[in-house]
C-alpha cells in the first residue's frame, strides 16, 4: 500500500467559463449550446477535475500537543480512518493539539473536512477549532456534527428490510458519514510559505478530527448584469434571518416577464419550502460560491431544494446552496438540492451540500416530460445523504463535466433509466473528467441501463462499503435491453471497492452483476484496489476490457469464508460462455495466486502481463499537481514508474492538391510520425468541418488520396489530421494538427 500522503495542486483554470445567453431578437438561446465538452482524452494527467484548490493533506501536516495520526490499514469498517483520504486524517484530541501546515499556494478561502461525535439522540453537537497562521490566531471557526452521522445495520427482513442507514446511534452498527466539511474565508490571504494551523480550541472536551484543507484564491463577488434584475430590489435582504422566498419569487416572476435575467448579490438568504423556478430564457446568477448563499431553512421531509418544474433553457450559476436536512427518513426525504426537469439548462459554478441527493432528474406525473440536454459543469456536490446525480426517467443527452463529487451516501454519479409512468429509455449521456471520491455506499458511477452512454476520464478515490464503477441490473426500468454500445474510457479508480458493503457482499472496484450487455471499458487503471479489482455476477454479455492495469488488490488483507483474499478478476458464475474479452491486462501485486478466482474459460485474453508481487508503483493524481511532504516517521512512500501511456506524436498537414473544382478527389502529405499505425484525416469545404460537407477516413501511410462527392464544387477547402497508434484493436490518438486551408483553382 502507497502511504505516501501528498498536497494536491489543482490547476486553477476554469475549464468552463460561465456561459451567456445570446439574444435573438427576443428570444435567447440556452448558454448550454455554447458549452464545449472535451472528448476523451487517453493521456493519465489528463483524468480528473480541474478545480480552483490546492489540498493539504493530514500526512503532510505538522503535528504538535499530543495530535497524532490515525489510520486504517485494512480498511475496518468501525474505524472511521477508512472513511478519511488514504485511510487516514489528524486527531486533536485536547486542548492545544494542532495540525500544521506550510503552504505553496495562496488564498484566502479554505475548506476543512473534519470529523467530530455524535449525541445521543443523534442531533449532533456543537464545537469549535482556532485557525492561526503564521503562529497569530486569527479566528475560531464553528463546527457542529449536526449534518454526520448514519448507522447501518446488518441487513435483517424483519428488523431492517431495505437495509437502510438509521440517524441514531445503533449498538454493532457501521457508523458511516463520519466526516462533514466546513469552508471560511480569511481576513488576509495565504502567501507562498505561510503556515496554517488548525488548533483545539480547549472551550469543549471533544475531539476533533481533520482529514485534509484546501486552499484558494477567493475571486471578487460578480457585479450585477446589466440585463438583469436584483432580488435586492424587490425586498430580499441578505443580512437578515427573514424568509426571502417571495421577494425572489416576485423578482423571477418581472423578469420573465420583461425578458430580463435575474441577480442574487452577496448575502445569505433563507428559504422555507421547494423553490419552484418554472421558467424559461432565463439566467439566475448568484455574486459567487463564497459569495451569494442560499439557506433552506426548513428540516422536514420534502420542504426544500430546487425544482426545475419544466424549466427549459435556464442558466442556474455561482452561489452556494446548503439546507437543513440530516435525515432520509427511511429513503423517503424528497429533498433534492435540485430535481424535477430541467431541460436544454445549464447548471454550473453552484457548490450545494447537505441535502438528500445534489441533483436528481425525473418527472413523476403523466404525461411525462424530460431533462433532455441538461449540463452540470463546474460544480462541488458534496456531503448528501443519497446520490450525488442521477439521470433518472428518461433523462437524455445530459452531461456532468468537471465536478468535485464526493462524501455522498449512495451512488456518486448515476443513470438509471426507470421505466415508471411508460417513461421513454435514457440515451447519450455523458459523465466526464470529474473526481468522484469517498463515496461511502453504493458506487462511484452508476449506470444501471440505457445505450449510448459514455463516461471518460474520471478520478475515482476512496470508497467505503462502495465499488469505483458499478453496473448492474438490480432496480426495474428497461435496464440494458436496448443498449448496443456504451463505453467507459480512461478512468482512474483508486482504493475502491469492499469485501462488505451495507448488506455485507463484496464489491469491486468494478463490480458488474446481471445481464450487463454490450460495455467496452478502454484504457482503465486501478490501484490497490481494496477487494476484487474486477467482480463479475450472474450472466452479462458482450464485455470488453481494452487495455486495462491492476496494480494492487485484495489490500484490506480481509478473507472471508469460502472467499478470496482479493482477486484482480472474480467470477460468482458458473457460465462456461465467453462473455467477456481482455485485450490487454497488466496486473501485480495481487495475494490471489491466480489472475482469475473462478472458471477462467468464461473469458478469452490477449496480451496478459504479470509483473509480479513485488512491484512498486506510484499512484498517479491525473490532472492535479503533486508535491509531496510525508510526515516524519511515517513509512518511505513507495516510488517507481507510472503506468505506460501510449503517446502519438502530432502530425502536420504539409500539402493538399486538387486539380481543380469539378475534381471529386484531393491528394494530401502529412508529416510521418515515428511509430505511428495509420492516420486520420477531415477533409471539408467548411472551415467548421460541419458533418454534410466534410468527408472523415483513416489511412495506414501519411500521403494519401481523398475521394468523395463532397469535394465537387469546393472552392476552398480545410484539411486537419492526426496520427494513431493500434495496440490489438485499440487506438491511441494523437493531438489534431492545425487546420491547413487551400483555394481551388
Amino acid at each position: 500500500m502507497n502511504w505516501k500522503k501528498v498536497i494536491v495542486c489543482t490547476v486553477a483554470t476554469t475549464l468552463i467559463m460561465g456561459g451567456t445567453f445570446m439574444e435573438t431578437g427576443i428570444s435567447k438561446v440556452c448558454a448550454s449550446d455554447q458549452v464545449a465538452i472535451p472528448e476523451a482524452n487517453a493521456a493519465v494527467e489528463k483524468i480528473g477535475a480541474t478545480m480552483p484548490y490546492t489540498r493539504y493533506d493530514s500526512k503532510a501536516a505538522t503535528l504538535g500537543n499530543e495530535a497524532k495520526l490515525a489510520v486504517s490499514a485494512k480498511f475496518e469498517k468501525n474505524n472511521i480512518a477508512s472513511q478519511a483520504s488514504e485511510q487516514s486524517y489528524v486527531r486533536l484530541p485536547k486542548k492545544g493539539a494542532y495540525a500544521q501546515w506550510t503552504v505553496n499556494t495562496g488564498g484566502a478561502g479554505v475548506t476543512m473536512r473534519f470529523t467530530m461525535p455524535d449525541s445521543s439522540d443523534g442531533m449532533g453537537q456543537q464545537g469549535s477549532v482556532d485557525v492561526y497562521v503564521n503562529g497569530k490566531k486569527v479566528q475560531t471557526v464553528e463546527l457542529t456534527s449536526y449534518f454526520m452521522w448514519q448507522y447501518f445495520e446488518a441487513p435483517n427482513p424483519s428488523v431492517n428490510p431495505s437495509g437502510s442507514p438509521k440517524d441514531t446511534p445503533v449498538s454493532g452498527a457501521t457508523p458511516c458519514f463520519a466526516f462533514d466539511e466546513v469552508h471560511f474565508k480569511l481576513n488576509q490571504p495565504l502567501k507562498k510559505g505561510d503556515t496554517i494551523r488548525i488548533q483545539h480550541s480547549g472551550k469543549d472536551s471533544l475531539e476533533y478530527g481533520v482529514d485534509f484543507l484546501e486552499i484558494e484564491e477567493v475571486p471578487a463577488a460578480i457585479k450585477k448584469p446589466v440585463n438583469a434584475y436584483s432580488i435586492a430590489d424587490y425586498g430580499a435582504d441578505g443580512s437578515d434571518q427573514y424568509d426571502d422566498y417571495g421577494a425572489i419569487s416576485k423578482c423571477i416572476t418581472q423578469a420573465k416577464k420583461d425578458g430580463k435575467d435575474v441577480y442574487i448579490p452577496e448575502g445569505t438568504y433563507r428559504i422555507g419550502q421547494v423553490w419552484n423556478i418554472n421558467a424559461s430564457d432565463i439566467k439566475i446568477t448568484g455574486a459567487g460560491v463564497w459569495h451569494t448563499k442560499i439557506q433552506f431553512t426548513s428540516s422536514a421531509s420534502g420542504r426544500g431544494g430546487i425544482s426545475g418544474n419544466s424549466a427549459k433553457n435556464v442558466e442556474f450559476c455561482h452561489m452556494y446552496i446548503n439546507s437543513s436536512l440530516r435525515s432520509r427518513y427511511n429513503q423517503n426525504a424528497n429533498y433534492k438540492c435540485f430535481k424535477d426537469v430541467w431541460n436544454q439548462c445549464y447548471i454550473h459554478d453552484v457548490w450545494e451540500e447537505h441535502f438528500e441527493c445534489g441533483f436528481w432528474l425525473a418527472d413523476y406525473s403523466s404525461p411525462v416530460e424530460y431533462s433532455d440536454g441538461l449540463v452540470i459543469a463546474n460544480c462541488r456536490i458534496r456531503n448528501n445523504l443519497a446520490d450525488g446525480v442521477n439521470f433518472c426517467q428518461g433523462t437524455s443527452n445530459a452531461t456532468v463535466y468537471n465536478c468535485s463529487i464526493r462524501n455522498n451516501g449512495d451512488d456518486g454519479l448515476a443513470m438509471w433509466n426507470n421505466s415508471y409512468l411508460s417513461a421513454k429509455d435514457e440515451s447519450n449521456n455523458v459523465f466526464c473528467y470529474n473526481t468522484i471520491d469517498f463515496i461511502w455506499r453504493a458506487g462511484a458511477i452508476a449506470i444501471y441501463g440505457g445505450n449510448g452512454h459514455k463516461v471518460y476520464n474520471n478520478y475515482i478515490a476512496d470508497t467505503f462499503m462502495a465499488s469505483g464503477i458499478h453496473l448492474n441490473t438490480n432496480f426495474d426500468g428497461y435496464k440494458y435491453t436496448k443498449n448496443t454500445g456504451i463505453e467507459i474510457s480512461n478512468n482512474i479508480i483508486v482504493r475502491s471497492g469492499t469485501a462488505s458493503d451495507s448488506w455485507n457482499s463484496p464489491l469491486g472496484a468494478i463490480d458488474i452483476s446481471g445481464a450487463v450487455k454490450n460495455i467496452t471499458f478502454n484504457n482503465t487503471y486501478i490501484y490497490n484496489a481494496q477487494h476484487d479489482a474486477i467482480k463479475i455476477s450472474n450472466s452479462p454479455s458482450g464485455i470488453v476490457f481494452n487495455n486495462t492495469s491492476v496494480l494492487g488488490c485484495g489490500v484490506d488483507g480481509q478473507q472471508t469464508s469460502g472467499d478470496n483474499p482479493g482477486a484482480v478478476i472474480k467470477y460468482e458464475y458458473k457460465n462456461t460462455t465467453k462473455c467477456i474479452r481482455y485485450n490487454g491486462l497488466t496486473y501485480a501485486n495481487c495475494p490471489y495466486g491466480d489472475v482469475i478466482y473462478g472458471s477462467r474459460i468464461q473469458s478469452t485474453f490477449a496480451n496478459e502481463v504479470n509483473r509480479g508481487n513485488d512491484y512498486k508503483v506510484v499512484i498517479p493524481t491525473g490532472i492535479n499537481k503533486v508535491i509531496s511532504a510525508p510526515v516524519k516517521g511515517m513509512t518511505p512512500a513507495e516510488t517507481t514508474t507510472k503506468p505506460i501511456v501510449c503517446k502519438v506524436g502530432r502530425t502536420v498537414v504539409k500539402k493538399i492538391k486538387k486539380k481543380n473544382r469539378k475534381a471529386k478527389s484531393a491528394k494530401v502529405a502529412l508529416k510521418k510520425i515515428s511509430g505511428a499505425s495509420g492516420y486520420q484525416v477531415k477533409i471539408s469545404s467548411n472551415r467548421k468541418f460541419k458533418k454534410a460537407k466534410t468527408i472523415t477516413k483513416c489511412f495506414s501511410k501519411y500521403r494519401f488520396e481523398v475521394s468523395g462527392k463532397k469535394l465537387v464544387k469546393a472552392k476552398v477547402l480545410y484539411v486537419k489530421a492526426r496520427a494513431f497508434k493500434k495496440n490489438n484493436k485499440v487506438k491511441t490518438w494523437g493531438e489534431w494538427s492545425k487546420v491547413k486551408r487551400v483555394k481551388i483553382k
